[in-house]
């Protein structure tokens, strides 16, 4: 039987949570340009990271497209560039993941396409190979239409941990359909940690719109747990990483509405990626998306998403802001953290570089890309102040006055 436990911040005097996105007016921390430092040289440019991690002494980045695997030396120097596309020993089909292997700089690489986690050496040369029962089919473009990331893997202690979709994913609203489950190393049966659809509070409550609608959230941790956002309940659990307890927080900050220029914002996207061959003009591409996402309201969420994406850092989780008019979905430079420091979890508001994406946070510094104006992206990290901010008690989220889906399964 799992156990949950609410963890509650201390309430601060007089401060109100009756109204949605009022109470919470946290100061930003800024982290300035001066905090970051680009690795990678600019002669080794990088196109669509997946997963950047630093180990032993080189700095990795998985990327979309052979050679997929780069290794960069401190200094910035390209050391290591290896993987091929393919079904033979060694090669991928769809790698999205990265952690340490256990040999002394070796990597693993996790190949959601051919459900396997290989090690390499730090010069590619292959040296063991796990393989995995089937996960479930997943959109291969699935980016470009939500977030959620379902195709992110861990490594915890005897195992990895990722998430199941028996039914497949090809639109946002199917992230609530996985079970994320732990496959041990010893080839047994893989241990569901939590069914999202049945075990997260929010999803009888989630909107009934598909478009930006908010998907469960999760990352591993330094220490072995898992941190799950149910974005409806505004619940974070930390799941240990055998899926016998949970603790849970509750989150002190409301979703804004979604306003139109998010969702011609979102259609612009979707249009201008149907147009590949420049026949049709930028103020076309504007007016079709426009008129598209007036036509189309009762196709988005109500609310902005609680969160795009979550980060587990030592004694602080990471989760980032919707930002609008951003560019890929709403993927801005607002992060909010919870914070473990004390007995009590505070919350904290940052700012990153512009440009700057990060993919493994420390207690630090942060490790991520850089993008430039031409969509080319350089390794790089930023470091990070000091900072504890307390606030008020998070009030229970408010009855939902839109359609939820279990609303509307009821109708039918």
């Amino acid at each position: 039987m799992k156990r949950l436990i609410l963890t509650i911040p201390l309430a601060l005097a007089g401060a109100s949570c009756d109204q949605p996105g009022t109470f919470l007016d946290l100061p930003i921390i800024p982290i300035g340009p001066l905090s970051l430092t680009v690795l990678a040289p600019a002669e080794d440019p990088l196109w669509e990271v997946r997963d950047v991690l630093a180990h032993d002494g080189t700095i990795w980045a998985l990327t979309a497209s052979a050679p997929y695997v780069h290794g960069f030396a401190p200094s910035g120097e390209l050391t290591s560039r290896f993987g091929d596309s393919g079904e033979g020993p060694g090669e991928f089909r769809f790698p999205s993941a990265v952690w340490p292997g256990e040999a002394p700089g070796s990597l693993t690489v996790w190949d959601s396409g051919s459900f396997s986690a290989l090690t390499f050496s730090g010069f590619g040369a292959l040296l063991s190979s796990q393989h995995a029962p089937a996960l479930g089919a997943i959109r291969s473009d699935i980016a470009s239409v939500t977030f959620g990331d379902p195709f992110r893997a861990v490594r915890v202690p005897g195992g990895l941990v990722t998430v199941r979709y028996d039914s497949g994913v090809n639109h946002g609203t199917d992230l609530w359909n996985g079970r994320l489950v732990r496959i041990p190393d010893d080839g047994g049966d893989p241990q569901v940690l939590i069914d999202f659809a049945t075990e997260l509070p929010g999803a009888p409550m989630r909107p009934a719109g598909s478009l930006l609608a908010p998907v469960p959230l999760w990352d591993g941790c330094p220490d072995g747990r898992i941190a799950v956002l149910d974005p409806v309940a505004r619940t974070l659990l930390m799941l240990d990483p055998d899926g016998d307890r949970q603790e849970a927080v509750a989150l002190s900050w409301h979703p804004g509405p979604l306003d139109a220029d998010a969702r011609i914002a979102y259609m612009t996207a979707r249009v201008r990626s149907e147009v590949t061959d420049g026949s049709v003009s930028e103020a076309e591409i504007v007016r079709y998306a426009t008129e598209a996402a007036r036509n189309a309201v009762e196709l988005f969420a109500i609310d902005e998403p609680l969160g795009v994406d979550l980060k587990c850092a030592p004694h602080r989780i990471w989760i980032q802001e919707f930002e609008g008019t951003s560019h890929p979905l709403g993927y801005g430079p607002l992060w909010r953290t919870v914070n473990f420091d004390d007995e009590i979890a505070t919350f904290s508001r940052v700012v990153f570089p512009p440009d700057f994406n990060p993919y493994r946070i420390a207690e630090t510094h942060a490790i991520g890309v850089l993008l430039d104006s031409a969509g080319l992206q350089r390794v790089a990290t930023v470091s990070l102040p000091l900072f504890s901010r307390e606030v008020p008690s998070p009030s229970p989220p408010p009855p939902p006055e839109y359609a939820t889906v279990a609303q509307a399964q009821g109708d039918h």
